[in-house]
């Protein structure tokens, strides 16, 4: 089996608990370590802190609650009772946790190594080894180890009894190179400054495949700059899988209200809220640790939202043109669906419809009074996109 032993005994600079509470994204580094330890493949958490926080023991709760493995220790001496002798110990010290190239070579790997940089200034915050390494807070050791650990004086440090150990024995040494460092090979986050710093650089590095030209210069940098604020704020994530719900319900209701141009207006705007709200509340999701089980919020959000579309353009086609508005609308769904769920498009990706795209040409219509208008030039761009794709398709297939 393979452990992973996360140290808390480093304490915030305002008294709040460990350092590994300091909020990262929409939760906190010790919820950023649990994932990184289960990506290289721990299948037991134990979080070891000399002081039981009432912070600490709500995040501990909160990753039981989640079904992870998850155990909490005072001391060393409490660590023999989860490991046997021949079990793998995956060890991060406070505040620390790999990238993912590292990630992806410790899930697979064997054997007893822990990971240097080059001795300089600029590593001063990582423990010293000789004249020419520091340690870097990471560790694959044998749970064998622990035993002579476990009767360490209680001013030892757990992870410098640990390099002690792996150092007196010659463990291997990986070195992590400068160039490495700069792109966050290694991460240790002692404050706030450092963890909102790395938040941004990740929100700064974020790619989103097949973006149109609305999302890639609109709404991107605009939910860019939010996303930081509203990480601050408790369960932001569910709080936007909740809004988006509500705005398209709420849009479902003044569909029904017969207050003539200006209903399908108000509709229109809160089915466009609760879209770029959903589409927030996905981006969010890319960055989160809570790991929510509300995956029925793009279904019902959908289903809400097609329903209003449809009691809009019904309430308001002519009726000579009610028939034929009704299967264009049925067309559009269909085609937008498809272009959703499909692959990437390349070079095409530009003019790529999408919900938020179809309903802005549905509002501005709208507010026209031309919502027929919408409804064809939504149809007319979802089914000439798909054109154009299969074309090239079927081109480059000749």
């Amino acid at each position: 089996m393979r452990l992973a032993l996360i140290s808390l005994s480093i304490e915030d600079d305002t008294g709040r608990g460990p350092i590994g509470l300091l909020p990262l994204f929409d939760g906190n580094i010790i919820e950023k370590q649990v994932e990184s330890a289960q990506k290289m493949g721990a299948e037991k958490i134990i979080l070891l802190s000399p002081k039981m926080h009432v912070g600490l023991l709500r995040c501990f709760d909160a990753l039981k609650a989640r079904n992870i493995d998850v155990e909490i220790i005072r001391d060393a001496a409490e660590l023999g009772q989860f490991a046997l002798p021949e079990d793998d110990l995956i060890f991060l010290n406070d505040g620390v946790f790999p990238g993912e190239g590292i990630e992806k070579y410790l899930e697979h790997e064997q054997g007893e190594f822990i990971y240097v940089v080059a001795n300089a200034d600029i590593y001063a915050d990582f423990e010293r080894i000789d004249l020419n390494h520091r340690w870097l807070g990471i560790a694959l050791l044998k749970a064998s180890r622990l035993d002579e650990i476990s009767q360490i004086p209680e001013e030892w440090d757990i992870g410098s009894a640990l390099l002690r150990t792996a150092v007196q024995s010659d463990c291997e040494r990986k070195l992590v190179t400068d160039a490495d460092m700069q792109k966050d090979a290694v991460l240790q986050l002692l404050d706030s400054d450092l963890s909102a710093s790395y938040a941004h650089r990740q929100l700064g590095n974020m790619h989103i495949p097949g973006q149109n030209f609305l999302d890639r210069y609109i709404v991107w940098p605009a939910m860019r700059r939010a996303m930081p604020l509203l990480w601050e704020a408790h369960d932001a994530k569910r709080y936007a899988s909740m809004a988006s719900i509500m705005c398209a319900a709420i849009a479902l209701g003044f569909a029904f209200i017969d207050w003539n141009i200006v209903s399908p207006i108000i509709s229109l705007v809160f089915l466009l809220i609760g879209a770029l709200t959903l589409l927030l509340h996905r981006r969010i999701s890319i960055f989160s640790f809570q790991h929510s089980n509300r995956r029925m919020t793009g279904p019902v959000f959908y289903a809400l939202g097609a329903t209003a579309l449809a009691v809009n353009v019904i309430r308001n086609a002519p009726a000579e043109s009610l028939f034929a508005d009704v299967t264009l609308l049925a067309i559009l769904l269909g085609n937008l669906w498809i272009i959703q769920t499909g692959n990437d498009y390349g070079r095409l990706n530009w003019m790529r419809p999408d919900v938020v795209l179809i309903l802005g040409i549905f509002l501005v219509a709208g507010a026209s009074g031309l919502l027929s208008i919408g409804l064809y030039s939504s149809a007319l761009l979802c089914t000439s996109f798909l054109m154009v794709t299969q074309s090239r398709r079927l081109s480059s297939h000749s």
